[in-house]
């Protein structure tokens, strides 16, 4: 996941700095699905905080991206600090308009940290049962550099990868014409 800062970031005081460590091992201990074969560098990861209190709601592991237009992460999952209030509310106004939500609370000072789509219109439908944390309510500590900063000053957005596919399917589709090649040849030996 790659990620900019529009502002400078504010260090952190040296006994908060073991944080870093701490947080580092955790990740290390979380359980991954051995069938999946992947590396993941922890030390770039960025872990979000409550604004006003602290607490943690989730990591850069769970974002998928960001919507600018509601200045909110969209975040696949988040922790059991983040509460979902039971009470839908509508919409009426603004890029979400039609759309039904939850609020997201957060379960150390209970502000509303961002809200969770359950019914919107066909344009927004990718954004049901996501999550989606707004930036300004959130802080983001960066475990690499053991440095807080806001979750607005980051860009959370996600490179297109049309120009790379692109790409892997011309190399693909020139191995198979050689592989092609090469079965009429050992056909031709026979």
């Amino acid at each position: 996941m790659a990620y900019s800062q529009n502002n400078s970031f504010n260090s952190i005081n040296s006994t908060d700095c073991s944080l870093s460590s701490v947080i580092l091992g955790k990740f290390k201990d979380v359980n991954l699905d051995e069938s999946i074969n992947c590396r993941i560098d922890y030390k770039s990861t960025l872990v979000l905080f409550c604004a006003k209190c602290n607490t943690i709601l989730g990591d850069s592991l769970g974002i998928c991206g960001e919507y600018v237009d509601l200045n909110s992460v969209i975040c696949l999952k988040v922790t059991e600090d983040v509460l979902v209030k039971g009470d839908q509310k509508p919409s009426l106004e603004g890029p979400l308009a039609t759309c039904i939500y939850n609020s997201l609370q957060c379960s150390g000072c209970f502000s509303v940290v961002g809200g969770a789509l359950l019914a919107t219109p066909p344009h927004l439908s990718a954004l049901r049962d996501v999550f989606l944390l707004q930036k300004d309510r959130i802080n983001c500590y960066n475990v690499k550099n053991s440095t807080m900063v806001n979750g607005s000053t980051l860009n959370f957005e996600q490179k297109s990868m049309g120009g790379e596919l692109s790409e892997l399917k011309q190399d693909l589709e020139s191995q198979m014409k050689r592989l092609e090649l090469l079965k009429d040849l050992l056909c031709r030996g026979k």
